[in-house]
C-alpha cells in the first residue's frame, strides 16, 4: 500500500496543476490587455504632447505686404506739391561726404512739415 497514490496526494497534485495552468491562462489573458493599455497610453500621452506644442508655439501668420493706394481707392486728393516733394526725395546723393549729407538736407523743404503735421492732427481729431 506504500507504493499506491492515495486519494489525498491525488486531489492535491491535481489542484496544483491546475492551478499552475489556470495561472498560465490569466498570465496568457491578461497580456493583451496590457499590450492595449500602453498603446492607448501612449496614443493619449502624444495627443498631449501635440496639443501642447500646439498651444505654447502658436503659428504665426504672415504680415500683409503693405500696397499703396491706386489712384481709384484713394479718397484723398493729392496735391502737387506732395508728389514733386516725394519726386524730389529720390534726387538725394547716395555719397557718405559730409558736404554731400550737408546739400542734401539743405535741399530738403520742411517748412510745410509743421502745417502737413497740424493738418493730420485735425483730421485724426475729426474721424475720433
Amino acid at each position: 500500500m506504500k507504493n499506491e497514490p492515495t486519494l489525498e496526494t491525488d486531489s492535491k497534485e491535481t489542484t496544483a496543476e491546475s492551478f499552475s495552468t489556470d495561472k498560465t491562462l490569466l498570465v496568457d489573458q491578461r497580456a493583451p490587455i496590457i499590450i492595449i493599455f500602453t498603446i492607448l497610453l501612449m496614443i493619449i500621452l502624444g495627443g498631449l504632447y501635440y496639443w501642447h506644442s500646439l498651444i505654447t508655439n502658436p503659428t504665426i501668420a504672415p504680415t500683409p505686404t503693405p500696397e499703396r493706394p491706386t489712384a481709384e481707392t484713394n479718397k484723398e486728393p493729392e496735391s502737387t506739391t506732395a508728389k514733386a516733394q516725394t519726386d524730389s526725395f529720390g534726387a538725394l546723393s547716395t555719397s557718405d561726404e559730409i558736404t554731400a549729407i550737408e546739400a542734401d538736407l539743405e535741399s530738403t523743404n520742411l517748412d510745410t512739415l509743421e502745417l502737413e503735421l497740424n493738418a493730420i492732427e485735425a483730421e485724426l481729431e475729426t474721424t475720433n
